[in-house]
């Protein structure tokens, strides 16, 4: 019989039950009626199998789930204490098989959250949900990279309480070169306790986007024709105009003029309020967004792709995104409860009005 267990050490958070997946195969030739247990020890008396019974024909896979659930009271501990899963034949009783893993009692990640753009400029929304039982004291902490300009986060602190919600704003404003092309930037966004600096952030969030030159190019490409027609002017004076705007600039423009048009993005509708689930930037995300939609359907959750560049409802700053969200509630409190029945197969699911 064999069995399989997750080779990184198991997190428990205390008082929070914790699914952990055993995989079983019957690698004989006769079917086999199996019960499914722990060896005796301290993750024993925290354990229950579901189901703790199964049969499995020959050559089949099956997947059993380990729910570990540690007292409330538990302290955290950085030790690491293995745990043996043990297969038996129901009948008699004989050991089929048997696994090992490790596990350790941590403090939980008491926050999640996604960051949205805004319509204004430079300017994001980034939404902290405290799913757990203990409240959490959050600071919020953004810099820019490169380290040129300003960001601002409002609030930069907050206590965040079992079940609650909270919007913060982070607003940047990036340096902008003087000429040139513009240059992109980073807001690096960390969430993390606000007693306990020792320990590495809760949330780590990333926005990028282009900061514009001080001076555009067209300026300078009129600046530079001004040069050139005074310049063209004074060689007139002295030629007579013979020899000048060879046809190779009137080819250049009629190239130009029948260059095609991009072709316009068809438009969707998106009504409020809406689920919105997870965001992707429209420059290289499209397949992890395809790729998550295709994850959440196989799990039953309805869920739409969207383009923000095909709706007037979603920003597309920096380049546009790849939304995933839900919409067609009446109210409010119907998003809201589609957004609870889903949590645990999207946890940055967040109702937007």
């Amino acid at each position: 019989m064999e069995l399989t267990l997750p080779d990184e050490p198991v997190a428990l958070a205390p008082g929070v039950p914790t699914r952990v997946p055993v995989q079983l195969r019957n690698p004989y030739a006769q079917p086999l009626d199996l019960r499914i247990y722990l060896a005796r020890g301290r993750a024993a008396g925290w354990a229950t199998v579901e189901p703790p019974q199964l049969s499995l024909r020959p050559g089949e896979t099956a997947e059993v789930a380990v729910v570990l659930t540690t007292p409330a009271e538990q302290p955290p501990s950085s030790s690491l204490v293995p745990f043996t899963v043990h297969a038996e034949e129901a009948s008699t009783g004989e050991p089929a098989g048997f696994a090992t893993a490790l596990l350790k009692v941590a403090l939980p990640v008491p926050v999640t959250g996604s960051l949205v753009a805004r319509r204004e400029k430079h300017t994001y929304d980034l939404w902290l949900a405290n799913d757990t039982r203990r409240a959490a004291p959050l600071r919020i902490t953004a810099e820019l990279d490169p380290p040129s300009g300003q960001v601002r986060v409002e609030p930069d602190a907050v206590l965040l309480e079992p079940g609650a919600r909270a919007t913060v704003a982070v607003r940047a404003k990036p340096g902008r070169p003087v000429t040139g092309q513009p240059r992109p930037f980073a807001v690096l966004i960390k969430v993390s306790d606000v007693y306990d600096t020792e320990r590495p952030p809760y949330l780590t969030e990333v926005a990028t986007g282009k900061s514009k030159p001080l001076v555009r190019a067209v300026v300078l490409g009129t600046v530079a024709i001004v040069v050139l027609v005074a310049a063209t002017a004074l060689i007139a004076l002295h030629t007579g105009g013979h020899g000048l705007f060879t046809g190779r600039l009137f080819k250049g423009r009629d190239q130009a003029a029948a260059a095609p048009q991009q072709q316009p993005v068809e438009q969707v509708t998106v009504t409020r309020p809406y689920a919105l689930i997870d965001v992707f930037p429209h420059s290289g995300g499209q397949a992890a967004a395809q790729a998550e939609l295709t994850r959440l359907t196989a799990g039953g959750m309805p869920v739409r792709l969207v383009d923000s560049f095909a709706t007037d409802v979603l920003s597309d700053q920096n380049g546009g995104f790849w939304v995933l969200l839900q919409d067609g509630f009446r109210n409010q409190q119907e998003a809201a409860t589609y957004c609870e029945r889903w949590r645990t197969l999207a946890p940055k699911c967040q109702v937007t009005s």
